[in-house]
């Protein structure tokens, strides 16, 4: 995965440079959803994970919001 470059806000916050493009969206939904389902990771660890490990800067609502939004294969298979 690509780093992604950020930019801070006038409130001091860190923001996305530009915004993702659809593949970089589906990247990382499917990367939050590994960390916390699959390896039992908190979003506030994920978050970390995803800014060290993979230069992926998201905020935890935003990671929140990959959560509810996606759904994997294995996961669809478990609501059956």
């Amino acid at each position: 995965m690509t780093t992604t470059q950020v930019r801070r806000g006038l409130d001091g916050k860190l923001y996305p440079a530009a915004p993702l493009t659809p593949a970089e969206r589906g990247r990382a939904r499917w990367l939050a959803h590994q960390l916390v389902h699959g390896d039992g990771l908190s979003i506030r660890a994920a978050q970390a994970a995803m800014a060290q490990t993979h230069g992926l800067h998201r905020s935890r609502g935003g990671i929140a919001a990959d959560l509810v939004g996606y759904e994997c294969p294995r996961c669809a298979d478990l609501d059956t």
